[in-house]
């Protein structure tokens, strides 16, 4: 017969709980924050030659997405015809495209086709709280 094995680990006990309580705190705290950092999206298709709305109001964070219902090229650029801001241009797109800006900071962003320049739109972005 044998003699029982011995280990000479030393095995203590850690109690699970608190590192259980801490992990899911983590978790809660990380769902309720997912749905704010995502931000929502915002729709604008581009048809007939004008934007579909042509001003928006968005809460900080929103994503805005233009697609192009025409057969011709048309462009999403940051700006008013002749002062073009900067801040975001699509380029042109041909049908079927789409272009998308994540507006994060609160302001007025007034836009325009470059290719059509009577074609105008304003997103205006508002803080969250």
């Amino acid at each position: 017969m044998r003699p029982p094995i011995r280990s000479s680990r030393r095995t203590s006990a850690v109690p699970l709980e608190p590192l259980f309580a801490v992990l899911g705190a983590v978790l809660l705290a990380v769902a309720i924050a997912l749905p704010s950092l995502a931000g929502e999206r915002t729709a604008i298709e581009i048809k007939r030659f004008k934007f579909a709305q042509e001003s928006i109001e968005v809460p900080a964070g929103t994503t805005v997405v233009w697609s192009n219902g025409d057969g011709i090229e048309h462009s999403v650029t940051q700006g008013v015809p002749g002062d073009q801001g900067g801040a975001f241009d699509s380029g042109l797109m041909t049908k079927g495209r789409s272009y998308e800006q994540t507006f994060t900071q609160p302001g007025e962003y007034p836009y325009f086709c470059k290719r059509h320049e009577f074609m105008t739109g304003v997103v205006k972005v508002v803080r969250t709280n």
